[in-house]
């Protein structure tokens, strides 16, 4: 029995011991930054939050990895500064764009990397006009040509937070464009109004669709604006 309590007490303080250990594993020491651009404006592309696009990380040198993805902002810029310095492959995806090439990137530090993509279709909205109680919206629609799908939808929003969005909005006027032709869009300068808006401050926006398969909208700028 004196034998067995020994062997009993070893494997405790054994026990005990190793739970005592610190974890002296070095933590996350590198991050990746930057924006994924739009070819027609050289600006970074303008999307919705959280559901914009997403930056895919897939760490070299291992089989079977995981990817890591997150999600960019509304305005095209990405940030993620919990990464292990090591080098990756990196792509946009499942945002309004066609998904470009993918680069890899030695991640050391703060590493900004910067993506060039076509969207899939491009809006272009004038500064909004407020009258009265009322916002006047006028804006274009356009697309690339190497993009075939049709543009079939278009809405002006306004929101109380900036996050306006398709999905995120209190007021919108909404069409549907699936019965006219690209040349017919293309020429048009559509005006549209949000009528009685009470007062405050309001973003305002507009966003248009094409039939592309994943249903993503493509935006422009979010303009602030004050109901008096």
């Amino acid at each position: 029995m004196k034998i067995l309590n020994i062997f009993l007490s070893i494997v405790f303080l054994a026990i005990v011991s190793s739970c005592s250990k610190i974890d002296n594993y070095a933590g996350p020491n590198a991050g990746i930054t930057g924006t994924v651009i739009d070819n027609t404006t050289n600006q970074g592309i303008q999307s919705e939050q959280p559901n914009g696009f997403q930056i895919r990380l897939i760490e070299k040198g291992y089989s079977n990895v995981i990817p890591l993805d997150f999600w960019g902002k509304a305005d095209g810029s990405f940030k993620n500064t919990q990464l292990f310095a090591d080098t990756y492959k990196v792509l946009p995806i499942q945002g309004p764009f066609l998904t470009p090439d993918t680069l890899v990137v030695n991640v050391n530090g703060l590493t900004t990397v910067k993506f060039t993509v076509t969207p899939f279709m491009s809006v272009k909205a004038s500064d909004p006009q407020v009258i009265s109680k009322n916002v006047v919206v006028k804006y274009t629609l356009s697309k690339p040509a190497v993009i075939s799908d049709n543009i079939v939808r278009c809405l002006t929003m306004a929101a109380k937070v900036p996050a306006v969005s398709n999905s995120v909005n209190d007021y919108n006027v909404s069409h549907d464009l699936s019965g006219m032709s690209y040349q017919d869009i293309s020429n048009q300068q559509f005006s549209d109004t949000l009528k009685n808006l009470p007062s405050g401050t309001f973003y305002v926006r507009v966003g248009a669709r094409t039939s592309n398969g994943q249903g993503k909208y493509n935006y422009s700028q979010v303009f602030p604006v004050t109901i008096p």
